[in-house]
């Protein structure tokens, strides 16, 4: 264990974040765990969209969801339409991201594109995820867009 994981404490998401769903399981027979995760929120309303979610790693598997989320990333720096996009690390075992999108269109796009289709890989997810994935589909009502930690982003020409 790296020293930096000494100092994450070793609660769950389904513990801390009130949106995250306890009941998820790989043993249900429902479609959502034979496809490796969950999608609520809704897709049909103009404006700003983002995508959140939330990986629970099983213990002892957080390389794998690291190395995971670094694929994403690489699928992601491919499609214009996406960012800002980052992940995070939430507990020893919690991990996420969040990622912007100009209108529901470019987040479809993301979600066929090289970053979503790593979700196409449930025996990977399966290995690595205490339970399916959780993907909130949001609406975004404000934000600063012009600055990342502290750096003013230059506009693309």
């Amino acid at each position: 264990m790296s020293s930096s994981d000494k100092n994450l404490t070793v609660e769950t998401a389904t513990n801390l974040l009130p949106f995250a769903n306890p009941n998820l399981s790989w043993e249900s027979n429902d479609e959502t765990s034979q496809k490796g995760f969950t999608v609520s929120g809704v897709d049909n309303t103009p404006g700003k969209k983002a995508l959140f979610f939330i990986l629970e790693a099983k213990p002892g598997k957080e390389h794998l969801v690291q190395g995971f989320l670094k694929d994403i990333n690489e699928g992601v720096l491919q499609e214009p339409g996406a960012g800002p996009w980052m992940a995070w690390r939430y507990s020893k075992t919690t991990f996420g991201v969040f990622e912007g999108f100009p209108d529901a269109e470019a987040r479809r796009a993301h979600i066929n594109g090289p970053g979503g289709r790593n979700f196409l890989r449930t025996d990977v997810l399966k290995e690595m995820l205490a339970h399916p994935a959780q993907v909130h589909e949001l609406d975004i009502q404000h934000g600063k867009w012009g600055t990342i930690f502290g750096q003013i982003v230059q506009p693309v020409a």
